[in-house]
């Protein structure tokens, strides 16, 4: 049962550090700002297609992170009440469904509505200067919504270093405060 246990550990944190890289993607696509130039087809094009496709990719690795974490309860022998009564377990609880919260969020709320505006730009024109605030508003939303689940992930994998390496509270909040 041990070997069992660390397989599904093992798929357990690759694909929560897997689930960093589309995070870690949407918050540098946002630093787009830096190029300096009005919003235009080509270079918005490029950056939110990149965009599209990680929701789906944070989904699968969302799916495979919960089935593998109640696999990891089960063979701990754990209730399932400890998913809400161990104060770690329960942080990696919340942190998952707030992650899924914030994902949906971005995916089904923000997302169709900067495909929206980038709809009305053409192929040879620029975004026109009564939609570059609300596309801006927009990106900067979503660009915070990144961070705060990429520090979710963080806070997550932290949590099940906790319980799989024993780390005191005090080094656990040190860490989940540098992250």
């Amino acid at each position: 049962m041990e070997e069992w246990r660390s397989i599904i550990l093992v798929i357990h944190l690759v694909s929560t550090l897997f689930m960093a890289a589309p995070l870690y993607m949407l918050i540098i696509v946002n630093e787009r700002a830096r190029f300096g130039l009005p919003p235009g087809y080509n270079t918005d094009r490029y950056m939110e297609n990149i965009i599209k496709g990680q929701p789906i990719r944070c989904y699968a690795y969302l799916a495979v992170i919960l089935i593998t974490g109640l696999l990891l309860v089960w063979i701990a022998g754990l209730k399932w009440t400890s998913l809400f009564s161990d104060w770690t377990l329960a942080i990696k609880a919340g942190a998952f469904i707030l992650l899924v919260s914030f994902l949906s969020y971005i995916h089904f709320g923000l997302q169709p509505k900067i495909e929206t505006i980038l709809s009305t730009i053409k192929p040879d024109g620029l975004l026109s200067e009564e939609m570059r605030p609300k596309l801006i508003a927009l990106r900067m939303r979503r660009k915070k919504f990144s961070g705060l689940c990429l520090f979710l992930v963080l806070t997550s994998l932290l949590a099940g270093a906790r319980l799989t390496l024993g780390l005191s509270p005090l080094v656990f909040l040190f860490l989940v405060c540098l992250s």
